[in-house]
């Protein structure tokens, strides 16, 4: 006996994902209600946490230099953003990359997928330091 779908099948629908790698500024993000902005007190706390991320992010490339130019860019995208500036460009490649080196530091200091006890404890060290 055949299968008979429940819904009929239909074409896949297009990707809502951009066409360019960069990402649209956070006012072009429609949204109801508009968002608002930080009060200056959070935007110094969340500049703090942008800035250490950005430093541990950087260790953990061992300053790479394509890594580093990346990660420098985000930090500039969000110190820009906290002030209420216009925001520089930033790509998703960058916005990636960034958060590529944050989650790979919490895998190795957890004991996650890093098979190598020694660079483990020298990458621990450094989120440590």
């Amino acid at each position: 006996m055949p299968v008979v779908a429940a819904h009929p099948v239909s074409r896949r629908r297009p990707s809502r994902a951009s066409t360019s790698s960069h990402l649209p500024h956070w006012s072009e993000v429609p949204s109801d209600p508009p968002r608002a902005r930080p009060s200056p007190s959070v935007a110094a706390v969340l500049r703090d946490l942008v800035s250490g991320g950005a430093d541990i992010a950087i260790l953990l490339t061992r300053g790479c230099p394509e890594d580093r130019d990346a990660i420098e860019r985000v930090r500039r995208y969000a110190y820009a953003w906290l002030a209420g500036e216009s925001c520089p460009e930033v790509s998703i490649d960058d916005v990636l990359t960034t958060v590529a080196a944050l989650m790979a530091g919490i895998d190795r200091n957890l004991g996650g997928t890093t098979s190598d006890d020694n660079e483990r404890h020298a990458i621990g060290a450094a989120v440590a330091a």
